[in-house]
């Protein structure tokens, strides 16, 4: 009898349970709803791969078009070593963002074959200003154009006419260390950082290492490029960009802007200090400093009738690309330092010989015979790199064994390729400059294709050399001329990965920490 009873319940429950189904719709809308979304998930993520194994597979996700939009915006680093773990190979595959397409290549090799395809994969509606202009005559005045190449493309030639190893290097590298000569001196650090620095009553200074960085380099790279000029006009400027950079990134992903106001502000402030520089003669802006690029770039402009709002916008992109990075590498390679306190002392009898007193008089021996720095400098730049290079794919082309579709995206996290144990080794996220000294491997490290710090291809940073030569000169200086300690017991800073950035990451907020300042006696 009492099983008889359990069944009519059970078979009661189920008829109560049809019944309220049938008469509720959103129920039943639910019910189907769950049930496509099962069946496309099982057709995207299971069937359509086994289907079109020419394709790179995808990273699954629950919510079709968002896919991993918000995961990436997050933390695409992190994101990205999901996907590689779950994929567990180096073979190219793609994420959905935002209904977007991006395939991610990691293997090495693969990305020579993306930097190689000229042809099929382009860079340029990624660069700060979209390459808008017709080729230009070959036989044109001004700058020589022998390949007759657009504006666009023309611009980066003349950075490289200017940045690469030669007399121009020079002007900008003598401009650098003019300036660091003057600036790093005990009365000027009192003079300049009154705003953030506590002077001590035994005349030493005490400040944040990351804010005065960020400070003494933004400072110091516009005087090399631009002359002291744009400083009379904003005396405030390094302060502008350093609001502007850190929310940079939602101009690289082109945030709305009702959610951009404050980075909006910020970028309209630093443009307006341009625009009252291109008011200025070009022969004052050269009797005060400034570099033949920069005039040079308005000349190249102006003859293209490019307005002068576009020229402060070139301007302000070249600027902004200056500073956003050396700040940063400044900030790694001192903390890298000074957490490893032997390394000081190396660093400063290695560099020793390009000193008389406290003088830089001979920076070619920073170049070429300070092999330990140089492994440092190489060490400190394979951690701290967290840029990717972007392409779009013009035609279908194959990648890694893999189809890249037209009108999609490919993206080349170099972060993922710096700290892959099989390069680097097992202990590839430990700071251990020794590796690029290895005689068996330290060379090649620096010359494979898991090498990125500054990208490739078309893409390759112009800026690289001159970004070296300005951070190897101020730190080697500060090093010469002061006593640099921790305040405390801070942990080593970490990295901001979270934030999309041009090259270098930040450290994250609440991770800068302080050091005191006091002169070096018996130079």
């Amino acid at each position: 009898m009492g099983y008889e009873q359990l069944y009519n319940s059970a078979i009661y429950s189920l008829q109560v349970l049809l019944t309220t189904f049938n008469n509720h719709v959103l129920l039943q809308g639910m019910t189907f709803l769950l049930m496509a979304l099962l069946a496309w998930r099982l057709w995207r993520f299971t069937i359509s791969p086994n289907m079109y194994p020419d394709s790179p597979k995808e990273l699954p996700y629950w919510i079709p078009v968002i896919g991993h939009g918000f995961a990436f915006f997050r933390n695409a680093d992190s994101l990205i070593a999901k996907a590689s773990k779950y994929f567990g190979t180096k073979e190219p595959y793609s994420l959905t963002v935002f209904g977007n397409t991006l395939y991610i290549v990691t293997e090495s090799y693969d990305t020579t074959e993306v930097y190689k395809n000229d042809d099929m994969l382009s860079s340029e509606i990624f660069q700060g200003l979209k390459a808008t202009y017709a080729k230009l005559p070959k036989d044109k005045p001004g700058f020589p154009n022998p390949q007759g190449v657009s504006f666009g493309s023309f611009v980066p030639q003349m950075h490289m006419h200017q940045l690469y190893s030669g007399k121009n290097l020079q002007v900008v590298e003598d401009n650098f260390r003019n300036w660091f000569h003057r600036s790093l001196s005990l009365p000027e650090l009192k003079r300049a950082c009154f705003q953030f620095a506590t002077i001590k009553t035994d005349g030493s200074v005490e400040m944040l290492l990351g804010r005065w960085c960020s400070d003494i380099s933004i400072r110091s790279g516009e005087a090399a490029y631009f002359g002291d000029v744009l400083s009379q006009i904003n005396p405030n400027l390094a302060n502008d960009v350093l609001a502007f950079d850190d929310l940079g990134w939602q101009v690289m992903y082109q945030y709305p802007s009702f959610l951009s106001h404050k980075m909006s502000a910020a970028r309209a402030k630093v443009q307006h200090s341009f625009r009252e520089y291109l008011k200025v003669p070009q022969s004052q802006r050269s009797a005060s400093g400034a570099i033949w690029l920069i005039n040079a770039m308005e000349d190249e402009a102006k003859a293209l009738g490019v307005c002068d709002d576009d020229i402060a916008v070139l301007w302000f992109n070249m600027y902004w690309s200056i500073n956003t990075n050396t700040r940063k590498l400044a900030f790694w390679l001192l903390a890298n330092l000074l957490h490893t306190p032997s390394l000081l002392e190396v660093v400063r009898a290695e560099t020793a010989p390009a000193f008389q007193g406290d003088e830089l008089i001979n920076p070619p021996h920073l170049w070429t015979d300070c092999p330990q720095l140089d492994n440092i400098w190489h060490e400190t730049l394979r951690l701290c790199s967290n840029a990717a290079s972007v392409r779009r794919v013009d035609r279908d082309t194959v990648i890694g064994g893999k189809l890249m579709r037209e009108g999609n995206r490919i993206m080349i996290p170099y972060r993922q390729l710096h700290f892959d144990p099989n390069v680097y080794g097992a202990d590839s996220h430990r700071f251990r400059p020794g590796r690029f000294g290895e005689a068996d491997k330290g060379a090649v490290l620096t010359q494979g294709p898991s090498w990125r710090p500054f990208g490739g291809g078309k893409t390759l940073c112009a800026g690289r050399h001159a970004a070296k030569r300005a951070t190897i000169i101020f730190v080697t200086i500060l090093l010469r001329r002061f006593n640099i300690k921790i305040i405390g017991n801070p942990p080593f800073p970490e990295a901001d990965l979270g934030r999309p950035v041009l090259g270098i990451s930040s450290f994250k907020e609440g991770h800068d920490f302080s050091v005191r300042f006091s002169l070096r006696n018996n130079l």
